[in-house]
């Protein structure tokens, strides 16, 4: 069995859940740019995913050298809080979050190329600065890939009491750049069968149309690796939208938002869609696994719970792989 957990970090932000909790209380009003206190508060985070167990990680909205978040690599410092020897920060955009952003060279920014601007950086002091999406795995991991998800339209707003022929009264949005990072894993226990299994962390636009079109995207990337599947991350899609998408299967249950009191799910970990009969209902497993000719995943237990950041509840999955009888 393998427990699956992910989470929007949001940047390490101490949120509504630091309060539920007597022993993080006490952070809840840190102050982040500072470095000491950031990394209190990861610390803290640290000790409440230890309590939750979990083999793998996905974590959405991830700093790394963001003066807000005290310029910490917030992916390094919580593995190496965890004690995890697995673990890739995946940048959507590369630079400082309030100023100029740019696509990444190479989303790992740990080589001054990988940033457009890394050389200029470097002359002036400082170090990577970027933002997106991260996995940690206590597991051993056999390759580690990214894709790009692309981002949505821009979109032309005209602000209150602006006159219509005047430029000067219209706001132009753009949408932030999205991408998936994906590890094979190597389970001890043979959850993912030969081929190991293929696990990913993203976090989706927040129109729908556009979220639905990254998710397809980016499940087709995860499929095309070997193994069993399963794709973690803030979808921004509530559970009622995904079935009709028909792309993946959904596991888990439980709302993860707002974090202080979750009222609903976007937040979601989907595995391989589950092969259907004649009547369109769902095979059996023993069936279901005859049919495919490789290893499905099965979810054996779940949960939600908020924790000392973020404006997301953690949700997790016990994953378990479906074996032929005989």
């Amino acid at each position: 069995m393998i427990r699956l957990l992910s989470f929007n970090l949001q940047h390490g932000r101490p949120g509504d859940g630091a309060r539920l909790d007597p022993a993080t209380a006490p952070l809840a009003d840190s102050d982040i740019a500072d470095a000491g206190a950031a990394r209190e508060v990861l610390a803290a985070l640290a000790d409440q995913i230890r309590d939750i167990d979990p083999d793998v990680i996905a974590l959405q909205e991830v700093d790394l050298g963001q003066r807000r978040s005290g310029r910490l690599d917030q992916t390094a410092v919580l593995a190496d809080l965890l004690g995890w020897d697995g673990h890739r920060f995946a940048a959507t955009y590369a630079g400082p979050v309030v100023g100029l952003r740019r696509r990444p060279r190479r989303s790992a920014l740990t080589e001054r190329a990988d940033d457009v601007l890394g050389p200029l950086r470097a002359l002036l002091g400082a170090g990577p600065a970027g933002f997106g999406n991260a996995l940690l795995t206590r597991l051993p991991v056999r390759a580690w890939r990214v894709a790009r998800l692309g981002r949505g339209p821009a979109v032309l707003t005209r602000r209150g009491g602006g006159r219509a022929l005047d430029p000067r009264s219209y706001a132009l949005s753009t949408s932030t750049m999205r991408n998936m990072i994906a590890a094979q894993i190597d389970p001890v226990d043979g959850t993912g069968g030969p081929g190991g299994l293929a696990v990913a962390s993203t976090h989706l636009a927040t129109r729908t149309g556009t979220a639905a079109a990254q998710l397809a995207a980016a499940w087709a990337a995860l499929a095309a690796l070997p193994g069993p599947h399963a794709l973690a991350g803030d979808l921004n899609l509530h559970a009622e939208l995904l079935a009709p998408l028909g792309i993946a299967r959904d596991l888990g249950e439980g709302p993860t938002y707002p974090s202080g009191a979750p009222a609903r799910r976007i937040d979601h970990i989907l595995t391989d869609p589950w092969p259907t009969g004649a009547d369109g209902m769902p095979v059996s497993a023993q069936e279901a696994v005859g049919r495919t000719g490789g290893t499905l995943l099965r979810a054996v237990g779940s949960g939600v719970r908020s924790l000392v950041v973020s404006d997301h509840a953690a949700t997790w999955v016990d994953l378990e792989p479906v074996a032929r009888r005989g």
